[in-house]
């Protein structure tokens, strides 16, 4: 199976939007979606129903889950040796720079505000396409996938 790109979104309209969104790209990756930091963690540690699922090739994280945040997220997933190289792309609501820093601190590999349009939002997911599936090497990845 080919590894998935992780999108951890508790808001359905936000996943339901990017969704869309992907589907209209050349994404070489398939999206599963997981919607708490609770199931994000069972996924990345493939536990309870998560057991035997394909490591993701790049995490798109929201900050702001119900339970477990995404700040926590992170940093559980940046401790552990076997996904600390996983690329972590922060996706949020939150452009205050305290937030900004602290998950770079943390070990995320990129930030990105949501765009409120589908015009930005297509835009920003096209960038995230580009840079992450076709010209970035992705730990695991044997060959760039673009």
């Amino acid at each position: 199976m080919q590894r998935p790109l992780l999108l951890v979104e508790d808001t359905d309209s936000d996943a339901e939007a990017l969704l869309r969104v992907a589907r209209k790209l050349p994404l070489s990756a398939p999206v599963v979606r997981v919607r708490d930091g609770e199931s994000a963690l069972d996924y990345l540690f493939q536990r309870g129903a998560y057991v035997g699922a394909p490591r993701p090739v790049l995490v798109l994280l929201d900050l702001n889950l119900p339970g477990i945040g995404g700040q926590e997220v992170l940093a559980q997933l940046k401790a552990d040796p076997a996904l600390r190289s996983l690329p972590v792309i922060i996706f949020s609501n939150s452009n205050e720079a305290r937030d900004v820093s602290t998950a770079y601190a943390g070990g995320a590999n990129s930030y990105l505000f949501k765009p409120s349009g589908a015009t930005e939002l297509h835009e920003a997911a096209r960038a995230l396409e580009c840079f992450w599936f076709s010209a970035a090497l992705l730990p695991g990845v044997e060959e760039p996938s673009g």
